[in-house]
């Protein structure tokens, strides 16, 4: 393969051997033919058998012990090729048009996000993010009320990588969002399946304490000038993760009332 590529699709790859071919079986079904898709083992597991599926899937090789979704992608990022990034994680999935809808939008605005539809393992949708009925762009206030990824294509900067810390997908697409002026296209067809393992059900206090403080480490670092946000927008990226922290204290005391809960199912349940 010797043409640049359009769009390098990034898969992180831990413990994803049973379960991984499904995201690449939805890239590889795409509409949108240019692409690469760079599958990078998080793990001494070795996802070769992978390339005899399609030609344009690499895989990068092995590491000895996990080093974190965040060093993954970003060795993956180190040999893409491709003129866009779209992350993709190795237990979700693509509409087939994915690609097509949103490349074109990313061409002129830098950015371009899909809906993300969070379901459980078997396909049934728990919500919709942004909600069903958003038909406007994406901006900081909807990722304010997202209290969920936000997923689409940006394009590749060089200077640019996922930071080593909770939600740092979230903050790369903040930052795709401001470096593309603080607004940028949606479209609700371009669909982004999350799929919540039965591990992810689970909670704990410190769990809940854990992901406010790295909310909280996360307003720090867009303050203080340590990510791509520039000064003019980085209040609203930061009222991103107050918005958060504030559901996360009512799914907290939610929670403490019943230990059953699900977060997704909390959020949905007050729309």
């Amino acid at each position: 393969m010797t043409d640049q590529p359009d769009v390098s699709v990034i898969i992180a790859a831990y413990r994803a051997q049973d379960f991984i071919r499904t995201a690449i079986d939805s890239v590889v079904a795409q509409d949108h033919a240019s692409f690469e898709i760079l599958v990078a083992p998080d793990e001494p597991a070795d996802y070769r058998f992978l390339l005899a599926h399609d030609p344009r899937i690499r895989v990068l090789e092995p590491v000895a012990a996990p080093t974190g979704p965040a060093q993954a992608r970003n060795r993956a990022l180190q040999i893409a090729r491709g003129r866009f990034v779209a992350l993709l994680d190795a237990d979700d999935y693509w509409s087939p048009s994915y690609l097509s809808t949103l490349l074109p939008l990313a061409a002129v605005h830098g950015a371009a996000f899909g809906r993300t539809v969070i379901a459980d393992w078997h396909g049934t949708e728990l919500r919709s993010v942004p909600a069903r009925h958003h038909r406007a762009i994406i901006d900081f206030p909807t990722f304010a009320t997202a209290y969920g990824s936000l997923h689409g294509i940006a394009r590749r900067e060089a200077t640019r990588s996922w930071q080593d810390l909770l939600a740092e997908d979230v903050l790369y697409d903040l930052e795709s969002l401001a470096l593309a002026g603080g607004s940028a296209p949606y479209m609700a067809t371009a669909i982004y399946t999350l799929r919540v393992r039965l591990q992810s059900f689970s909670h704990s206090e410190d769990f809940i304490r854990d992901i406010d403080a790295g909310y909280e480490r996360l307003i720090g670092l867009i303050q203080n000038g340590k990510t791509a946000i520039p000064p003019t927008l980085r209040e609203p990226a930061s009222n991103v993760f107050r918005a958060w922290q504030a559901m996360n204290a009512r799914f907290a005391a939610a929670w403490a009332q019943d230990e059953k809960l699900e977060f997704h199912a909390f959020v949905a349940g007050l729309a």
